[in-house]
Parts: structure tokens; C-alpha cells; sequence
């Protein structure tokens, strides 16, 4: 579904990914790993459009869209949840639903996706009137991610969706990614969290200075002596 072949970004003179290359296969939950710094976050921006890429190509369902319009890689089926959210404080929680559901132009399309965030998340159907502004940070996340969903997204990227969350609500979030990935929707999540990330995955790669340096099979991965030591902590 995505490839990635010998990408290259840079912030002035600094190179911040040199030749990153990888792919996400479709109806598959693809993990990028790697610490701060390691370009994950610019990794997401060249893919959405939102940072040029100086070299290197990127393919969307075969079709190549390096350097393209932000607007005209969603209409492709592309969608990305920020890292912080990022949801409209002063709007309800449906209204900040609604607002992800902008390109879809059939109403009981809209409404589907709707019913379809609810059952995900019963939590978010109960505060539908809440100001998102109100919210507790976990309820902030989901609505992030039911927002993303309302674009009907065949590719939804994820930017460290379990940051600043306790361990019971990093839980629950990651069971409706597994749901939304058997769902149909395709995942490629960027985690700190790597514990979880291995173990929600199918297939993982690791960042470091802008390289892959490992990939994987997830439950592979989780078994490797520098992943442990590195990551895990073991």
C-alpha cells in the first residue's frame, strides 16, 4: 500500500533522514520505532506533504506523491492523527468528529463513520456534548483518532498515539487500533511506547539518526538483544 524508497530531509544543513526506505503492506499494523530526535515526526510530515522531501520517492497505492499537497494526499486515502491531538478546544466532541469528516459527501456516509467512532470508543458517545477542551487527555486521544477515522482513511497514520497516557488507557487505545486495523484500515504507528508498539504490530522498523538501522516481524523484534536493552530496558 505505501513504499518508500531512499528518502531524504533536511532542516537547513542538517540532514534529518538519509535514504530512509521501507513499506506498509496492506490490512497490516506497521510499526517505526527509534528514540527522540531519530526523524520519526518528519518522517509523517514528508509523507503527508506537510515537509518537503529534497530526494527519494513515496508511493501511495502505486501512485507517487513526494512533495504533493497536503489536501491532495488525504483525497488519496491518506490521514494522519498529530502527535497532541491537535483537536478544535472550544468545539464538542461530536463537532470535532464532524469536522474530520469534511471530504465526505454523503451524509449517511458521514453517519456511518460516526456510529462506527462510537462503538470504538461508548466513552466518547456519553461526553458528545463536552467541550473537547474539558476532556481528560485519553479522551482527547480518542477523539484525535475517531476524527482521523471520519476521513475514511484507507492508510491512517498514527504520531505516538499512547504519549502522556496511563498504562489502563494506553490499554484501551490500543485495542480499538487492533479493531480498526481488522476493520480493513491500514496502520503505520510512530511509538516511544515500544512494549506496546511490538505487541500490537505485525511488522516493525527501527530509526536511529535518520537510518533504519532493524526491521522485522514484530514478535521477532520484541526477542532482540538490542531491541531489549535498547528499548525495553532489559
Amino acid at each position: 500500500m505505501l513504499s518508500v524508497e531512499g528518502l531524504f530531509v533536511t532542516y537547513g544543513d542538517a540532514r534529518v533522514l538519509e535514504g530512509v526506505s521501507f513499506e506498509v503492506r496492506q490490512g497490516t499494523l506497521t510499526c517505526i520505532l527509534g528514540p527522540n530526535g531519530a526523524g520519526k515526526t518528519t518522517l509523517l510530515r514528508a509523507l503527508t506533504g506537510i515537509m518537503p522531501a529534497n530526494a527519494g520517492t513515496i508511493r501511495l497505492m502505486g501512485q507517487e506523491i513526494q512533495n504533493q499537497k497536503t489536501h491532495r494526499i488525504v483525497a488519496l486515502g491518506m490521514t494522519m492523527i498529530p502527535e497532541g491531538r491537535r483537536l478544535w478546544a472550544p468545539l464538542s466532541v461530536q463537532e470535532n468528529l464532524e469536522m474530520g469528516a469534511y471530504r465526505v459527501s454523503d451524509p449517511a456516509d458521514a453517519k456511518a463513520r460516526l456510529e462506527w467512532v462510537w462503538s470504538l470508543f461508548p466513552h466518547l458517545k456519553e461526553r458528545k456534548n463536552q467541550l473537547c477542551g474539558t476532556l481528560s487527555g485519553g479522551e482527547q486521544q480518542m477523539v484525535a483518532i475517531g476524527r482521523g477515522l471520519m476521513a475514511s482513511p484507507q492508510l491512517l497514520l498514527m504520531d505516538e498515539p499512547s504519549l502522556g497516557l496511563a498504562p489502563l488507557i494506553v490499554r484501551e487505545v490500543f485495542d480499538a487500533i487492533k479493531k480498526i486495523v481488522i476493520s480493513g484500515t491500514t496502520v503505520l504507528l510512530v511509538e516511544q511506547n515500544t512494549q506496546v508498539a511490538l505487541s500490537a504490530a505485525s511488522y516493525a522498523y527501527v530509526i536511529e539518526r535518520g537510518t533504519v538501522v532493524m526491521e522485522g516481524a514484530a514478535a521477532s523484534l520484541k526477542e532482540d538483544g538490542h531491541i531489549k536493552q535498547a528499548y525495553l530496558g532489559l
